[in-house]
């Protein structure tokens, strides 16, 4: 692009219609976030909006403006970090309200792969592309004609990549997921099925990324952390009716470990979607009956589960299926294992002096499944998962006392940021952030002189779990750290510009154990805390909303379920409830956790997937707090 300016109109057909049909209000920008997992940017104005958007270079930046909008109190900056340097906010004219992502020199985005959706007037999400490296040839380079410039086109058919041009590497996109550096899952087959495709795993549940072409001509099926056991015999066949054949399955990436599953299809009117389940991957046509998903093997008995140099290990007679996460009721790590019993007379490990773990306890799920509970010691985080064989299973620990401190996370390349070309004043030069969360790292204890204005409320937003502890792991990988977070951001948000001292426990993606939550409120003399997760069960028809109290957090509880039940009114209501969380029972001021729904419930994960839901949910939960305080005169 050199010094040229490089300008292209950035409007796909499916944004056509609201461009169309919503005439422009005067409206104001009420909310923005981008979400560097998903390379997403999405935007809530409080009238109809027609954005205008444009990429323009020297330097590099998607510029979007939105006519007949003003900047309502949102944010003006976000650092990023990698090779998106910000995202910028601000008032063009008495008219125009301005959003730029910038990113740093040397980089740019391929124009077609920005991918605009309008979820309604006032709701819209930016898909970005991973950045490229100037001189390096984008995706759409090489598979579609490039556009011209001042144009309003229409996206351009995609193909189904030729094998020769499968990327050696992963997409900056997908390796920020945090995508285990060692195998935990294997593909062992795809089978082709009448009623659709199963892509038999075994190891871990497998973590998916789905994907279906604009024109519906191919998909791709990513597994994360896998690998691949022996070509499918399933290449070549067909499914009968629908035609879908599956062209090619592929190790796409060793480092870190990714299986592409890459399949054709005839019917261009036909969705298709994806479910990751134990012992496999259904993948179906949209509106018909899933193919089931057996496991693999016979029945597991584990023969030993014991602690060696710091690690547990489990070793079994089969090939172990399993999912794991953080168990909220119990705030411990969990490890649940699918078509499989302990053997009779193992011996689970428990606290001795130096062990990294409290307790190990069994929790029966159904007559072949049950659930294995690890308490890990204080200071002590869980790592990784790993497999040496399909019958065995280490899970890692880290902390002090334990030699030295390795990252449980996968680290992620940063780039180093020149001078920034400034939107709006600035004093603070910028820095670069790897982790996929928009505010600074800073420690999770506030000082102790933190001033509190007289007579203003104090809450505390805590985000559940965070860093090792992705909590929950649901449909498609989605992770309740992410998801909670997102939400607690904006609510947060939201109580500020209502004049409510809000305060987060924590404040990007670390691990912050329960009693510095509990700690930071109680310090602060707050006036009300509010803990926000997302369920899990290994019954996948599990949905709904419900929120827990202890003691003095009942009436809390009712102002913030009640808004929560009627925003999501066709989310099952499944109540107020009682429980003796550490953050309920030793916080001085009125405690509520709200779960916002199931991550391994279809219909509830999609919700809290979208970007414009999760506004939806934190808004919900925002109202129920100014209310309560409105009411109580606080």
């Amino acid at each position: 692009m050199g010094k040229t300016l490089f300008l292209r109109w950035l409007m796909p057909g499916f944004v056509s219609f609201f461009i169309l049909t919503s005439p422009a209000k005067a409206a104001s920008l009420q909310s923005w976030q981008f979400e560097s997992s998903q390379n997403r940017l999405s935007f809530t104005t409080d009238g109809g909006v027609q954005p205008k958007a444009q990429l323009l270079s020297n330097p590099a930046r998607l510029v979007i403006d939105l006519p007949g909008t003003s900047l309502g109190g949102v944010n003006r900056q976000q650092l990023i970090g990698g090779a998106i340097r910000e995202i910028r906010v601000g008032q063009v004219d008495n008219q125009t309200t301005r959003i730029v992502v910038e990113l740093v020199d040397g980089y740019t985005l391929d124009p077609q792969g920005v991918q605009f959706r309008g979820i309604s007037p006032t709701q819209w999400t930016v898909q970005l592309p991973s950045p490229q490296a100037v001189g390096t040839p984008t995706p759409t380079q090489v598979t579609a004609t490039t556009r011209p410039a001042l144009a309003i086109p229409q996206t351009p058919p995609l193909r189904p990549p030729a094998p020769a041009r499968l990327p050696a590497t992963l997409p900056q996109q997908t390796v920020n997921r945090s995508i285990s550096q060692q195998p935990q899952t294997t593909l062992a087959q795809v089978e082709v099925r009448d009623n659709g495709i199963v892509l038999h795993t075994t190891g871990k549940m497998a973590d998916i990324e789905f994907k279906q072409s604009q024109d519906r001509s191919w998909m791709t099926l990513d597994i994360l952390g896998a690998t691949l056991a022996a070509r499918s015999n399933g290449t070549g066949k067909q499914v009968n009716r629908d035609g879908v054949t599956v062209s090619q399955v592929t190790q796409l990436s060793n480092n870190p470990p990714v299986v592409r599953v890459t399949m054709s299809t005839p019917q261009r009117n036909q969705n298709w979607q994806a479910r990751s389940s134990a012992g496999g991957v259904a993948v179906w046509p949209q509106g018909s009956t899933p193919p089931a998903v057996q496991l693999s093997g016979g029945f597991a008995k584990i023969r030993s589960v014991e602690i060696r140099n710091q690690q547990l290990l489990i070793q079994a007679d089969q090939p172990l299926n399993y999912s794991s996460g953080w168990d909220n009721q119990t705030q411990s790590y969990s490890i649940t294992f699918f078509s499989a019993a302990l053997a009779e007379g193992v011996a689970l490990p428990q606290r001795q002096v130096g062990s990294p773990i409290i307790w190990t306890r069994v929790r029966r799920e159904d007559p072949e499944t049950f659930t294995l509970l690890i308490k890990p010691a204080t200071r002590i985080e869980v790592g990784q998962i790993s497999q040496g064989s399909p019958q065995q299973l280490a899970l890692a620990f880290v902390g002090e006392g334990l030699g030295t401190r390795t990252s449980v996370r996968p680290p992620v390349a940063t780039v180093p940021t020149p001078n920034p070309r400034p939107f709006t004043p600035r004093t603070n030069p910028p820095r670069t952030n790897p982790n996929p969360f928009p505010f600074p790292p800073r420690t999770v204890n506030p000082p102790a002189n933190n001033p509190i204005s007289n007579g203003r409320a104090v809450v505390i937003i805590d985000p559940g779990h965070g860093g090792s502890d992705a909590g929950a792991v649901g449909v498609g990988g989605l992770q309740e750290k992410d998801v909670v977070f997102s939400i607690s951001q904006q609510v947060a948000q939201i109580l500020q510009q209502n004049g409510v001292q809000a305060v987060m426990t924590r404040l990007d993606d670390r691990t912050v154990e329960l009693e510095p939550r509990v700690d930071m409120a109680n310090r602060m003399n707050a006036t009300l805390f509010v803990s926000i997760h997302a369920n899990a069960a290994t019954n996948a028809a599990a949905s709904g909303i419900e929120t827990y109290y202890y003691s003095s957090g009942d009436r809390l509880a009712q102002y913030i379920h009640n808004s929560v039940i009627s925003s999501f009114s066709q989310i099952p209501n499944r109540g107020i409830k009682t429980a003796r969380f550490y953050v309920l029972r030793n916080t001085s001021m009125p405690s509520i956790l709200v779960e916002t729904g199931f991550v391994t419930n279809n219909y509830d994960a999609y919700m809290l997937g979208d970007p414009s839901q999760r506004g939806r949910m934190a808004q919900a939960i925002a109202q129920g707090i100014l209310q309560y305080l409105r009411d109580n005169r606080y």
